[in-house]
C-alpha cells in the first residue's frame, strides 16, 4: 500500500530521504510556505508548521567542518507574549489538551552550529537597534540572562525585551516595578562570540498586522517608556545612595558610644533627618506588606510606575495626559535628586570634615 509522509531532496528530485519529525502517517493534501515557515495541511489531522526553514534551506555536510556556522535569521514578530521567549500553549497555565499545537516561539531566534563546545565554552549574544542602541546582552557569565551552548545546533532566543527598571528587594509598589520595554518593528543587529570566533548579522521585527499603529507612534512609545524607566531608576539608585549613608553614618556613631562629642551628633541627626525627608518623598518606607499600599499614600516612584504601566498598555503612541503627568512627576522628583545631591557635596563633606577635626576612631576595639 502507499506509505503517506512528507519527503526532501536536496538534488532537485533525483533522490528523495523521509522529513518526518513528529508529523503523523497522514495523507497531505497541500504545502504552502509563508514568511518562511512550511504550512503542511493534512487529511483528517488538521494542519501542521514548521517555523522558519532557514536550517533546512541552508543544509550542507561542509557545514559541520566549521568551528562557527550562523543561519540567517528570520523576521520576527512584534506579538504579545511571556518575558520569557519560549513556547506558550493554548489554555494558559492550564493544562494544554494532548492534540494541541505548541505557538511559534515569542521573540527573534537565532540558529547556530557549534563544531565543539563544553561547559566551560564562553558565548555572549549582544543586539543593538539601527540607532547602535544595546537592547540586551545574553551571556554564558550572566545572572539574569544566562545562556548555555553545547556541541551541535544551538539556538537562542531574544523576546524582543530591553530589560525593565532596577528593583530593590523587600521594596513594595501598587503598580510594580517598571518591566520590560517591548522593542518598536524596525532594523535590529546581533554580535554572537563564541570562544574566538565572532559573527554579525541583521534582522529585522515586523508590527503585529493586527494593530494599526505608525512607526512613528511605536517609537514614541518605546521613547517615552525608555525616558520614564531612566527617571525611576534615577530614583531608585539615590534610594540606594541614601540606605548606604544612612547605615555608614549609624554604623559610625553606633561605634563611638558616649564618647561621641554632640557637634558630630547634632550634625549626624540633621543629616539623617534630611536623608528620612527625602527618601519618604521618593517611596512609601510605611510599605511592608502588599496591604499597606492600600493604607498609605504612594509616593513618586510608585506614581511613576502607574505612568509607565499606562503608557505601556497597548501599542500607541503615549497620551497627551501622560506626557503632561511625567512632565509634574519628573519635575518634583528632581528637585528630591538636587537635595540629595547637594546633601552629599556639602552636609557629607562638612560631617567627614569635623569627624577628622575630632580625630574619632574609624575602628573601635571593645
Amino acid at each position: 500500500g502507499t506509505e503517506y509522509g512528507m519527503y526532501i531532496s536536496y538534488d532537485d528530485g533525483a533522490n528523495w530521504r523521509k522529513f518526518q519529525l513528529n508529523l503523523p502517517m497522514v495523507p497531505i493534501t497541500d504545502l504552502t510556505i509563508k514568511e518562511n515557515d512550511l504550512i503542511v495541511a493534512t487529511q483528517g489531522r488538521a494542519f501542521w508548521i514548521i517555523d522558519d526553514l532557514t536550517a533546512v534551506q541552508d543544509y550542507n555536510p561542509a557545514i559541520t567542518e566549521k568551528n562557527l556556522y550562523v543561519y540567517k535569521m528570520n523576521n520576527a514578530w512584534r506579538i504579545p507574549g511571556s518575558e520569557g521567549g519560549g513556547r506558550r500553549r493554548r489554555g494558559g497555565t492550564e493544562a494544554a489538551p494532548a492534540n494541541a499545537g505548541a505557538n511559534p516561539i515569542n521573540g527573534a531566534v537565532l540558529n547556530f552550529y557549534l563544531k565543539d563546545a563544553t561547559d566551560s565554552t564562553k558565548a555572549s549574544l549582544v543586539i543593538k537597534n539601527s540607532s547602535g542602541k544595546l537592547m540586551k546582552t545574553l551571556s554564558t557569565d550572566s545572572k539574569d540572562d544566562k545562556i548555555e551552548v553545547k556541541k551541535g545546533m544551538n539556538q537562542l532566543v531574544w523576546n524582543l525585551l530591553f530589560p525593565g527598571a532596577e528593583n530593590i528587594d523587600g521594596m513594595i509598589l501598587w503598580n510594580g516595578t517598571p518591566g520590560g520595554i517591548v522593542a518598536p518593528p524596525g532594523n535590529y543587529t546581533y554580535t554572537l562570540a563564541v570562544g574566538k570566533d565572532t559573527a554579525k548579522g541583521e534582522f529585522v521585527v515586523k508590527a503585529d498586522p493586527n494593530y494599526k499603529c505608525s512607526q512613528e507612534d511605536y517609537e514614541a512609545q518605546f521613547n517615552f517608556l525608555m525616558t520614564a524607566q531612566d527617571k525611576f531608576n534615577e530614583i531608585q539608585k539615590a534610594i540606594k545612595t541614601i540606605r548606604s549613608v544612612r547605615g555608614q553614618i549609624n554604623d559610625f556613631i553606633g561605634k563611638q558610644g558616649k564618647d561621641l562629642p554632640k557637634e558630630v551628633k547634632t550634625k549626624s541627626d540633621s543629616i539623617l533627618k534630611k536623608l528620612d525627608g527625602i527618601e519618604e518623598t521618593l517611596y512609601q518606607n510605611k510599605a511592608k506588606s502588599g496591604q499597606d499600599v492600600l493604607n498609605f499614600p504612594i509616593r513618586l516612584n510608585d506614581k511613576l510606575a502607574g505612568v509607565f504601566g499606562t503608557a505601556s498598555s497597548g501599542n500607541m503612541a503615549p497620551s497627551k495626559q501622560a506626557k503632561e503627568v511625567y512632565a509634574v512627576l519628573a519635575a518634583q522628583i528632581d528637585e528630591q535628586l538636587a537635595l540629595l545631591k547637594k546633601l552629599n557635596a556639602e552636609d557629607l563633606n562638612a560631617f567627614n570634615q569635623l569627624v577628622r577635626e575630632k580625630s574619632l576612631p574609624v575602628i573601635i576595639a571593645k
